[in-house]
């Protein structure tokens, strides 16, 4: 009788076991259902009352610059009065908070700035010629009267800091006529607040070889204000920063840093949002914990223009919003009040249960000892690689070195995994200096095995046999390579492609010679790359090898060069995940090739970052640039 009473309750519990599983997975979904669309509802809605405060703050000074920049066309400028630029322009600043200053330059080297001084009634104007008073800027405080007519205070002349050409707001405004242009943040000089500046230009109608742009200076601080003043909850957080994520624009409630030196985005005070900050992608709300609380969050780009964005960041607590979820919580009793029903009818069977228990924890522990092993090993394998990447750094020169050999340069090396394949090299010898990018057959581990051993052939052609032609370095490196690699039985095909550069720092004659890997120029004051071609075989086994070929080029002052192996031309990424190409590497590095070294690598990482996305790294990427 027990046996059947036994296997009557075994059903019992099995049917209930199934009620509550489908109860209870009801009110899950429904409940996470809920919870998801209400916070997509809150995020989303902080994130466009954001959008909207921003746009209030940004649209009217756009359309105030370009109906300014159509009054300021109806007169010649070398017929404007103080005056005339005190109707014209003051009311601008005096209708707009944001707006601390403006500007008006020409391509002739003339500039007219119109400020007020703050805690006084002052109106101050600077104004400088270069090409027709050099660099002295004469300075003028004055007020207006009753009558609207000015009234000089004071006037002196200082020694002027910038040609107004050189001006981002002007040259950046000057490369697309009639187009609005917004600068980075930076500190004004005026009154040392951080701000942005926007500028549009136009052809001089009275004047067609003459170039004027109009600029206005915009105090970000009052960002802060309605920042700190939005609550999407009550304890929710927005924060805004520059588009690359750096530094604050629009401060949270609570921060503890200053906007008049840009805070840097990493030092807020609310942990939240360093979270939201962290957080790779873009205008989807997601969920995570904090202090054992859920959050949700969202970042979110606002664009000014192409080049010009702010993020925002939205950081909300769940629990300020869950006062609508207590009605599924009661749902959740009632399926409690089942697995407890569940739980009883179980216990009767208990003594089956704790003997698969028993053989249950046996079976754990064994996999727990199997995993701690695979752990083990694993670390050990790391440390091997990573000790390994610890060698093959220590082999590379340092910047130091690399400074102090070729001062105007960059090198941007990117392993694709610990350790790589590809490797630069730079030695000196009198007044010779060479340097290398290299990239040897594979990446990672055997890449690197590869690279240490082509790395040691190279020094003991220049050290050991005293070479200095780069052919002559290349046909000994290949040499010793063969000869490694002779000694195993099997046929390895393994070696390198490189692009080797030996220059006379005296004569500035630049001697260079490739294995597939090409050289660009470009010569000072032109804007064409020009390409020396490399051999087409490698450094190692090849059908044919012959004699690499050698190049001498005569360099001036200001000529720039460029060498660098394959991988960033071969990632993979873009909107149609297609790879980089030559082509577009090459427009790159004449859009940045006057900036500084340093910008120039930050430039071209910044754009293989962009152009790869959420990608693999397909490939190891040596990038170096040398300016003569």
């Amino acid at each position: 009788m027990k046996p059947h009473i036994d296997k009557v309750l075994k059903h019992i519990a099995l049917v209930t076991l199934i009620l509550s599983a489908l109860i209870m997975g009801f009110i899950l979904y429904e409940l996470s259902l809920t919870k998801h669309n209400v916070a997509r509802e809150l995020v989303e809605k902080a994130v466009d009352q954001t959008k909207h405060e921003l746009e209030d703050f940004f649209n009217p000074v756009k359309n105030q610059l370009k109906t300014s920049s159509v009054q300021a066309q109806m007169k010649s400028i070398d017929d404007y009065s103080l005056i005339d630029y005190h109707k014209l322009f003051v009311p601008v600043i005096q209708n707009y908070s944001q707006i601390s200053s403006l500007g008006i330059a020409t391509s002739e080297g003339f500039e007219h700035d119109i400020l007020i001084e703050e805690n006084s009634n002052e109106w101050l104007t600077r104004e400088v010629h270069i090409e027709k008073t050099g660099f002295e800027e004469f300075w003028t405080a004055y007020k207006i009267n009753e009558e609207n007519k000015v009234q000089v205070d004071s006037s002196w002349v200082s020694k002027a800091r910038h040609d107004p050409r050189s001006r981002p707001w002007f040259q950046g405004a000057d490369k697309e006529l009639n187009k609005l242009y917004w600068t980075s943040p930076y500190l004004f000089n005026t009154n040392q607040k951080m701000g942005i500046t926007v500028s549009s230009s136009w052809i001089d109608p009275f004047n067609p070889d003459r170039h004027v742009v109009l600029a206005y200076d915009l105090t970000l601080e009052y960002i802060s204000d309605f920042t700190s003043g939005i609550r999407p909850t009550k304890n929710g957080e927005i924060m805004i920063t520059t588009g690359d994520r750096q530094f604050v624009i629009g401060m949270p409630r609570e921060a503890d840093h200053d906007l008049e030196n840009l805070g840097i985005a990493d030092s807020v005070r609310q942990k939240e949002l360093l979270e939201v900050l962290n957080h790779e992608e873009i205008g989807e709300p997601f969920v995570f914990a904090s202090e054992g609380e859920n959050w949700w969050g969202i970042c979110e780009s606002f664009e000014l223009n192409d080049e010009q964005s702010f993020m925002i960041f939205a950081a909300l607590p769940e629990n300020d919003f869950l006062a609508e979820l207590k009605q599924s919580q009661r749902l959740l009793g009632g399926g409690f009040a089942g697995i407890l029903l569940l739980a009883f009818l179980v216990m009767r069977s208990h003594n089956k249960q704790i003997r698969n228990q028993k053989q249950l924890r046996q079976k754990n522990a064994e996999i727990t000892a199997q995993n701690k092993l695979i752990a083990s090993k694993n670390k050990e394998i790391l440390d091997s690689i990573n000790y390994a990447k610890r060698i093959q750094t220590a082999i590379l020169p340092s910047d130091k070195l690399v400074k102090s050999y070729l001062d105007s340069s960059f090198v941007l090396y990117l392993p694709k995994d610990i350790v790589a394949g590809d490797f630069y090299w730079m030695e000196s010898k009198g007044d010779f200096i060479m340097f290398a990018a290299a990239d040897c057959t594979g990446h990672g581990v055997p890449g690197a095995m590869v690279s240490v051993m082509c790395h040691n052939a190279l020094n003991r052609s220049v050290k050991e046999f005293g070479l200095i032609q780069p052919n002559d370095i290349l046909d000994k490196t290949r040499e010793l390579v063969l000869e490694e690699f002779s000694k195993s039985e099997e046929d390895v095909k393994d070696g390198m492609d490189i692009s080797l550069c030996v220059l006379n720092v005296k004569t500035n004659i630049l001697w260079w010679s490739g294995a597939n890997n090409p050289l660009w120029l470009i010569p000072s004051g032109e804007s064409k790359v020009k390409q020396l071609k490399a051999d087409k075989q490698p450094v190692g086994s090849h059908p044919g090898n012959k004699p690499f070929s050698v190049h001498e080029i005569q360099l001036q002052k200001g000529d720039k060069i460029y060498i660098f192996t394959d991988g960033l031309q071969d990632q993979f990424g873009g909107l149609n995940y297609k790879k980089f190409k030559p082509s577009r590497l090459r427009k790159l590095i004449l859009e940045i090739k006057d900036l500084p070294p340093e910008e120039q690598r930050l430039k071209i990482w910044n754009a293989f970052k962009e152009w790869k996305g959420d990608q693999d790294q397909v490939d190891d990427i040596c990038v170096i640039g040398v300016e003569i």
